[in-house]
């Protein structure tokens, strides 16, 4: 973990609000590059078309984005904990992320209360990225393929997983397939907070962050 920008100052500290967003953009942008060496190393996926590797990818970075962030979270401490290991107080991220940051945390609760481990985790994810119903995937049969494997890998590791009274029952399938279209409302939210920095005007979003505005659904 990399403390090294980290502060619990109320204001933060004298960075300037344009400081600020160049942050958020920054974070975006370095997830966005670990997002797509994590989907390069998914069994099935480089076997994809390139172009629906692309759209895969874009379709649900910031998905994975805040499932990520959520995970490895420290909501007591109001620390939140970036792809990068960089460790940014709660107040260090309001003026970029703004309201989306409450609806982060929210998120954060309830997916911790899952208490998914490490492959749950990893299998969520993939089924984040791994969805047939991205308009204009070529190869959708595929895709769909993939997806069905990832469920069955998970339904058979939350299956065979420790059964002691001492430890916590994982939680059913369904409760953790039903967490994507909690994640498909990040996304909007996520897309509208790019849109409103942008109409702001203090920072221009940098081109990879800028084309996502293509996709908002209205």
């Amino acid at each position: 973990l990399d403390y090294s920008q980290f502060s619990a100052a109320d204001p933060p500290s004298s960075s300037s609000d344009a400081e600020h967003i160049q942050v958020f953009y920054r974070l975006l942008t370095i997830s966005m590059e670990t997002t797509r060496c994590w989907a390069d190393r998914l069994p099935g996926f480089s076997e994809l078309q390139r172009e629906d590797q692309n759209l895969l990818i874009d379709s649900a970075f910031l998905e994975l984005f805040v499932l990520r962030l959520a995970s490895r979270s420290m909501l007591s401490e109001d620390k939140l904990v970036f792809c990068n290991g960089l460790v940014l107080h709660r107040f260090q991220c309001l003026r970029g992320f703004g309201e989306w940051l409450d609806s982060i945390r929210d998120f954060s609760t309830h997916l911790q209360s899952l208490n998914l481990d490490a492959s749950a985790l990893a299998c969520l994810a993939a089924l984040v990225l791994l969805t047939e119903q991205v308009p204009g995937l070529k190869d959708s049969k595929r895709v769909d393929e993939l997806q069905n494997k990832v469920i069955c890998c998970l339904r058979d590791h939350l299956g065979c997983g420790p059964s002691s009274s001492s430890s916590k029952a994982a939680p059913p399938l369904s409760r953790i397939l039903g967490v994507r279209a909690e994640l498909r409302s990040q996304r909007t939210q996520g897309l509208q907070r790019i849109f409103y920095l942008k109409l702001e005007d203090l920072v221009p979003p940098p081109p990879l962050i800028d084309r996502f505005l293509d996709t908002l659904p209205y």
